[in-house]
């Protein structure tokens, strides 16, 4: 009677750890999976609208012929550095910070145009989609808009 007492209290402390690592794990696992190489935004999409935004956004971007560039270094201690080149010069440097909250969730502090949480939707391992229902835009004043940003993993 006792030994099943114990077998049973055993196999539940073991279940509990499990679930605590696994979650934490999901947690660990997408935190690196960001922190892993450099992210070049694709496009930033505001307001449910599917105009890239990049064009108005970023000086001479609107070149055209991929010359330009927009990186993301998410690193360690929740600093986010950003470049964005410009026919591979350097045009400007900026730093900001970022989170993650929940395996699917980051806070992302950046430049003029983005300050806000973000759902992060995986889309392989090298394309993801971050998606927020209220992102700051400090430039001309827009303030709160939804923005959808598209990047990818070189």
């Amino acid at each position: 009677m006792m030994f099943g007492k114990i077998t049973r209290n055993l196999v539940s402390v073991v279940f509990v750890i499990a679930i605590v690592n696994f979650s934490g794990g999901c947690y660990k696992l997408k935190q690196t999976f960001m922190m892993k190489g450099e992210w070049t935004v694709q496009s930033v999409e505001i307001d449910g609208g599917t105009t890239n935004h990049m064009n108005t956004i970023l000086p001479e971007y609107d070149k055209g012929n991929n010359c330009c560039k927009y990186v993301l270094y998410f690193g360690e201690d929740g600093k986010l550095a950003v470049n964005y080149f410009v026919d591979n010069t350097l045009n400007y440097a900026i730093a900001g910070e970022w989170r993650l909250i929940e395996h699917n969730l980051i806070y992302l502090d950046v430049d003029k145009f983005v300050k806000g949480f973000f759902e992060v939707e995986q889309e392989s391992n090298t394309d993801v989609i971050m998606l927020s229902d209220n992102n700051f835009i400090e430039f001309f004043n827009i303030g709160y808009v939804q923005m959808l940003i598209r990047a990818h993993r070189d």
